[in-house]
């Protein structure tokens, strides 16, 4: 079990704490991120547990009220290297979000990312996102893609607020973001 620990972040994309509190409920929440080992089904259980029918549709782009064996199954097969995949708890233990890459080539990885509805727009997908991406440069992934409904626009701004959307394409009610994982290259190096 891998505990990973991202200090908060200061840029002006990632707000301070007195920036994160006008912004969020209360005080930014404390949460431990660490990557998921295979079959770690309970923390899937736990998250989509907390998810309503609403963030349960944005999240897999349809109804879902249950999560079936063969998804499950799939969710839970996280290897570390082209199934990642970083879990997000409360102070209490309580998995909260997952954030998970899965490969679909050589260098390129597809984003899936799920916080519960008590826990949102408080700054969790952020830091499950910048922990996921991390784990990915680090196996060698250059690109992100991901399939958001067009509708979710706070899955859209996050990705976008993170990392460098390269390609934005829509297909009907689904917006394909591409993204690198590598750190933007300052316009001065390009000349």
């Amino acid at each position: 079990m891998t505990v990973i620990d991202f200090p908060a972040p200061t840029t002006p994309t990632h707000p301070t704490s007195a920036t994160a509190r006008s912004r969020h409920r209360g005080s930014p929440p404390t949460v431990t991120l660490r990557e998921l080992g295979h079959g770690e089904t309970a923390v899937l259980d736990a998250v989509f547990a907390g998810l309503s029918a609403h963030s349960r549709y944005l999240r897999f782009h349809g109804a879902t009220p249950r999560m079936t064996g063969a998804v499950r199954r799939k969710l839970a097969a996280v290897d570390g290297r082209r199934h990642l995949a970083v879990a997000a708890f409360a102070p209490d233990g309580t998995p909260v979000g997952i954030a998970r890459l899965m490969s679909t080539g050589l260098r390129e990885v597809e984003l899936a990312i799920e916080v519960v509805d008590a826990w949102q727009g408080r700054g969790v997908g952020r830091r499950l996102l910048t922990a996921v991406a991390s784990r990915g440069r680090a196996q060698g992934y250059s690109r992100l893609v991901a399939d958001v409904l067009a509708e979710n626009v706070g899955v859209r701004v996050l990705v976008a607020s993170v990392l460098p959307v390269i390609a934005v394409e829509t297909a009907g009610h689904v917006v394909t973001l591409t993204a690198a994982l590598r750190p933007a290259t300052p316009l001065a190096a390009v000349a």
